[in-house]
């Protein structure tokens, strides 16, 4: 069967959930184990899917969500490069403590989640979904609720579809790079919004307009990463090349306290040194 642009793709990743307000809300209950419903009003507050900005094919693809007095911070990482705990941490924060006012009351800041799948193995453990919190060390209680932070890592997913399991299920609608693999998901599930999110995804990918803004920003971000080689490779030889002066101008100096002149200096060092 042919191969598709899966949802692992950041562009398609936010498409299909700012696209679907109701997927996203299916997909956040499901995956975080929230008692939420369609009285949950889904309000995202980035919904444009690449920033206008001077460099928006490079910028972060998240999606801020307002949604049951809760905050949520969803991001498709699908390389290592660049991902970080002090990263999630930092965005955490952010979000956290967006539009808290001076003389405003600490315990108004609603709880905030941040969910972060991701298409590389990141963490030290079999598991595929690891959840964070504020505990006291020795007694293991939970300081606040106010902090929730998700780990998913595509590549840890069980293998074999387990019925019922919708967490698993979502992680494999994310991975699926082929319509047999997307079948195989509809084929082990009858979770309406799973099934809904599978035809999302094959109508993101007869998007023609979608496509060219996939291929421009996995354009860019070839080329800037191309951009950044050569600049480490130029900084390394420059970095080499003024190392080999300021040694050459120490032994022309130690060369001078021993009495030698500068036309030997010039003849020991090379022709190429400028006294």
């Amino acid at each position: 069967m042919a191969e598709i642009i899966s949802a692992s793709h950041d562009v398609v990743f936010k498409a299909l959930f700012v696209r679907n307000p109701d997927i996203l809300r299916a997909f956040l209950s499901d995956v975080l184990d929230l008692p939420l419903t369609d009285k949950d009003e889904v309000i995202i507050l980035n919904p444009e899917l690449i920033p206008d900005t001077p460099d928006g094919k490079l910028s972060r693809l998240d999606i801020h969500v307002n949604m049951a007095n809760r905050k949520f911070n969803i991001e498709m990482q699908a390389r290592k490069k660049g991902f970080n705990a002090e990263r999630v941490l930092y965005y955490w924060c952010e979000m956290y403590g967006e539009k808290f006012e001076s003389g405003g009351r600490y315990e108004e800041l609603e709880q905030t989640y941040s969910v972060n799948i991701l298409g590389f193995k990141y963490l030290d453990c079999a598991e595929y979904h690891s959840s964070y919190s504020i505990l006291e060390n020795a007694r293991h209680e939970k300081l606040t609720d106010k902090l929730s932070i998700h780990i998913f890592e595509l590549p840890k997913v069980p293998k074999e579809l387990i019925n019922g399991d919708n967490k698993q299920k979502w992680m494999e609608l994310i991975k699926a790079d082929s319509e047999e693999a997307l079948e195989m998901v509809r084929t082990t599930t009858k979770n309406p919004a799973i099934q809904k999110g599978i035809d999302a995804v094959y109508e993101l990918n007869a998007d023609t307009v979608l496509r060219e803004k996939i291929r421009q920003r996995d354009k860019a971000i070839r080329d800037y990463e191309n951009e950044m080689a050569i600049a480490k490779d130029e900084g390394f030889a420059m970095g080499k090349t003024e190392g080999r002066l300021e040694e050459r101008n120490i032994i022309a100096e130690t060369m001078r306290k021993n009495g030698f002149t500068e036309e030997q200096i010039k003849l020991a060092l090379g022709e190429n040194y400028n006294i």
